[in-house]
């Protein structure tokens, strides 16, 4: 993902099938931006027409008060468990489509 505020990098989407437990979807990757400040996190959203594609928002919180003007690299992380597998995940806005591996 690239925009004027930030750019991403690094994304990784896996299912933890640990046998006799609920799979566990995890997401990660990692975001650039222009200061300091800013946060980020990853929301469900609602499913969309292909079940199998895991559908996300990246939110992005610009800083609130003074800032460092240096490219900053924060971490986004994101697990849920769940019943279904997946394909892939998709983040907005950005376009970022990420193939979910198996992991056992």
């Amino acid at each position: 993902m690239t925009s004027d505020k930030v750019t991403s990098k690094d994304w990784h989407a896996w299912h933890d099938t640990m046998p006799g437990k609920p799979a566990t979807l995890h997401v990660e990757g990692k975001c650039t931006f222009p200061t300091s400040g800013y946060t980020v996190s990853l929301k469900p959203m609602r499913p969309g027409i292909n079940p199998k594609i895991y559908l996300m928002e990246l939110v992005v919180r610009p800083p609130t008060g003074p800032v460092n003007e240096v490219l900053t690299t924060v971490e986004v992380k994101y697990a849920e468990k769940t019943d279904s597998l997946y394909d892939s995940v998709s983040i907005n806005p950005g376009g970022i489509n990420i193939p979910v591996k198996e992991v056992s």
